[in-house]
């Protein structure tokens, strides 16, 4: 069974009008030498575990052909883009019309591509019954030749800060991939196994819906707006909310409203996170204490400091939101 309900994707109409080229303006080399590299990553992930996977067939043609290459582009794009120390509200605007593109492309052809993608590895499961403990063996095996010298080497480099902990402390738990896959069973529980289902119906649910109801354009217009109306004066800086920046947003909040569309997802990622509050606080909880126990005082004074930031951008956020709420059906 692909997962995915047979009812899901867009008719072509509906978003047909929205579709553009992500790739102009793009260097061919870029796009040729970052399909080069998939490939090889393909060859050493299913090269011995699937010898019959071919990326290119699978990958840039049929359904996931043009969504592969746009999404590629994009990516390459958005890397030029955002090259600065500092990413203002000017530089999202002005970026908001493709990820609308690439939105509506996935509206139209992700699902296609999605089945595409699931009969290769069915195929590869037929071919071969330990495919996927193969695979797994590989990606392990491709990862200590390649990344674990430098997981190890940037750790050290970085002991004393947050994300230097973390990585000890990760590389200290997780040597293998048996080691990964305990963990998972460990807390995976029946309870877990079934709330995450109904969380993967419920977003399929509110996936279907958004495209459905053409919100990725919709809202793409609302973020324009928006964020152009805020880039300027003393708000010059996309990773700060509260202050100048809020003030902007809520003076267009005066005049425009937050499309019902981005409400209902909002709604819907309340209810959501209240849920998750109420059921696993104190797991959520043990985890935390658990992580913290292992932090240096730097890294703990860190990991202290991007909450309380974090907390005080949310309430700044939530406090426009709950003024500008629109009545929505």
């Amino acid at each position: 069974s692909s997962g995915i309900n047979a009812e899901w994707p867009l008719r072509p109409g509906i978003v047909g009008v929205a579709f553009g080229n992500l790739c102009k303006g793009v260097n061919k080399r870029d796009i040729s030498a970052a399909f080069a590299a998939a490939r090889v990553g393909s060859a050493a992930i299913f090269g011995n575990s699937c010898p019959g996977f071919d990326f290119d067939s699978v990958a840039l043609s049929g359904e996931c052909k043009a969504i592969v290459k746009q999404a590629t582009c994009y990516g390459l794009q958005a890397a030029s883009h955002y090259d600065s120390d500092v990413v203002n509200y000017g530089q999202l605007a002005s970026d908001v019309s493709n990820m609308e593109e690439l939105g509506n492309l996935a509206c139209a052809q992700a699902r296609g591509c999605f089945l595409q993608v699931s009969a290769a590895m069915e195929a590869c499961k037929a071919a071969n019954a330990d495919f996927v403990q193969d695979t797994i063996d590989a990606a392990e095996s491709a990862y200590k030749e390649n990344f674990e010298d430098k997981a190890a080497a940037f750790a050290k480099s970085s002991k004393g800060s947050l994300l230097g902990d973390l990585a000890s402390m990760a590389l200290d738990r997780f040597s293998s991939a048996d080691d990964i896959q305990d963990f998972i069973e460990e807390h995976l529980t029946e309870g877990v196994k079934s709330d995450a289902s109904a969380a993967a119906e419920e977003a399929q649910a509110l996936a279907k819906g958004w495209c459905d109801d053409g919100c990725t354009s919709s809202t793409a217009r609302f973020l324009e707006g928006i964020f152009g109306h805020m880039n300027g004066g003393g708000c010059d800086d996309a990773s700060e909310f509260c202050g100048e920046c809020q003030s902007r947003a809520a003076s267009y909040f005066a005049r425009n409203q937050l499309p019902c569309c981005i409400e209902k997802v909002v709604r819907r990622g309340i209810v959501a996170y209240d849920y998750v509050i109420a059921n696993y606080s104190e797991a959520l909880e043990s985890y935390g204490a658990a992580v913290g126990g292992g932090l240096s005082a730097n890294g703990l004074a860190e990991a202290q400091a991007i909450r309380d930031r974090v907390v005080e951008e949310f309430g700044c956020v939530s406090a426009v939101y709950s003024a500008n709420r629109p009545e929505c059906a």
